[in-house]
């Protein structure tokens, strides 16, 4: 499986560095733009009159401020920005490593060395896990590099910035993990994306109607954007209801293309 894994790791060496390198930019731009928030309470008044929806959305349901570092950091970031980043970079990796190259006619090569089906798809998701890692690293070292200068380090711990950067990367391998799993049970490369896609952005939703809709309630258990949004872990830490449901989610959704894998002829 390691060669597997490093194979995969270094083909994928371009694209990491380009994300890295937007993902850099972006943390810098968003503390660029802190000084303008910073001690506004006019901002502050508009935004405390939003709707339960629109504030579960932006992450302002704890009480903080849009002018604090967190409030701005959620509101602006953790909630939207960077989630919508890590969907793109992961579903595209996830589509890309079993439906991707069998499209390609690659993958019956490589299954022609003695190493099984299972273990070449496990090795593709090693290799998406520690990617994203990557990726989170960078995010993680850029706003706590830039946050001094901005005065965003302000009641913010790095600690705190990692809990919430490692909460949005769970939040996208949940929903990543769908396109792998649908890739490996049938190879079509786009029903993966589509699949993922179109539960990430319906959870987004059901995320803001069930803070107004009673009876959406229920769905808050198995949602991925309410166990990212509603625990706040950029306040709170990366608390047990932020990383043990999208843990479980990932483990039962990664193994549920396997066997159809395992025993299909490839496209």
């Amino acid at each position: 499986m390691l060669p597997v894994l490093t194979q995969t790791l270094w083909r994928r060496r371009t694209s990491l560095a380009w994300w890295a390198l937007a993902m850099a930019g972006m943390c810098a731009l968003l503390a660029a733009a802190y000084p303008t928030v910073r001690d506004n309470n006019q901002l502050d008044t508009t935004f405390a009159n939003l709707p339960p929806s629109v504030e579960a959305l932006l992450g302002l349901t704890g009480g903080n401020l849009l002018s604090s570092p967190t409030g701005y950091l959620d509101s602006q970031f953790f909630a939207n920005v960077l989630p919508v980043m890590l969907l793109v970079f992961t579903i595209g990796l996830a589509s890309q490593s079993i439906a991707g190259d069998e499209a390609a006619g690659s993958l019956d090569l490589l299954l022609a060395n003695p190493i099984s089906r299972v273990r070449v798809a496990l090795a593709r998701l090693g290799a998406l896990i520690l990617l994203l890692a990557a990726l989170a690293v960078v995010c993680v070292l850029a706003l706590v590099a830039l946050a001094p200068a901005t005065g965003m380090d302000k009641g913010l711990s790095a600690a705190h910035v990692a809990a919430a950067t490692i909460a949005a990367g769970l939040l996208a391998l949940t929903f990543a993990v769908v396109a792998f799993a649908v890739g490996a049970a049938i190879g079509s490369r786009p029903a993966a994306v589509a699949a993922a896609s179109s539960l990430a952005v319906a959870g987004y939703v059901l995320e803001g109607l069930a803070r107004q809709i009673h009876a959406l309630h229920p769905v808050d258990a198995v949602n991925p954007w309410h166990w990212l949004l509603a625990y706040d872990p950029l306040t709170h830490g990366l608390t047990w209801h932020t990383w043990l449901p999208p843990a479980v989610a990932i483990v039962a959704l990664s193994v549920l293309g396997l066997p159809r894998l395992a025993h299909r002829d490839l496209h």
